[in-house]
């Protein structure tokens, strides 16, 4: 089957936070932060038959798979083990030692498995697409810089992500009437230190879905096919199988 030189990875979708977790924030508050930051029902929205999956275990507020583990982000307390809040309040306090240890426990895990995933691929087939499965709010939350809001975010990296994917991917989302923009709001996509600007056998792109498309249940079945159909028509145009 086609779709099985793709890896779909879907980090944002869990609410779970582990018991031993540590926040600062009353459960209201926990709640409306999880509701803020996770990127609901994406692991069950992108479901493309055929396609291997990743799904991180626990809430991004616990760890963040998509961080470097020296990531820009640690400046407004959004790196790797979130320290702030969206707004910018304080989350939790956390020593050295628990940081590591929660990097140890979901981090590290996570990302040898994606690594083991992507070699699997690319043992079987010489090439591999991983699509970095994502959603953003309809208005933006106070740490984001870049304000659109298109329907579509088509997230890239220069070395792993080519032009004829960026445009076959833009033109089959406008053809379905999708507004589209390119590294706008979010920019960047996934790809194992392994691999990453390393091996151009491993391509990677970043679907970011505006989450007013789906607030609707009725619009969730459309859209969850017009994604499917999509990236079914992405793996079968980036490669010759």
């Amino acid at each position: 089957m086609i779709t099985n030189h793709a890896i779909l990875h879907i980090p944002h979708s869990s609410k779970v936070i582990p018991d031993d977790s540590q926040f600062l924030l009353t459960s209201a508050q926990l709640t409306a932060e999880l509701d803020k930051l996770t990127d609901h029902y994406t692991d069950i929205l992108f479901n493309c038959a055929g396609a291997n999956r990743i799904v991180f275990p626990v809430s991004r507020l616990v760890v963040d798979p998509e961080r470097f583990l020296e990531d820009p982000m640690e400046s407004v307390g959004m790196g790797v083990v979130y320290t702030r809040t969206a707004e910018g309040e304080p989350l939790r306090a956390i020593s050295e030692t628990e940081r590591l240890t929660l990097i140890d426990s979901y981090y590290h895990p996570h990302h040898a498995s994606l690594t083991s995933m992507v070699d699997s691929c690319l043992g079987q087939h010489d090439q591999c697409l991983i699509i970095d499965c994502h959603s953003f709010p309809e208005q933006p939350l106070a740490y984001e810089t870049d304000l659109n809001r298109p329907d579509i975010c088509i997230g890239t990296d220069m070395f792993h992500t080519t032009p004829e994917l960026i445009s076959n991917l833009s033109e089959t989302f406008t053809k379905l009437g999708y507004v589209v923009a390119i590294d706008s709001p979010f920019s960047g996509t996934i790809v194992p230190l392994k691999h990453y600007h390393k091996d151009n056998r491993v391509s990677s792109v970043m679907i970011e879905v505006n989450r007013g498309l789906y607030s609707d249940p009725s619009s969730f079945a459309q859209l969850q096919s017009d994604l499917s159909d999509t990236i079914e028509q992405m793996v079968l145009s980036t490669f010759s199988v």
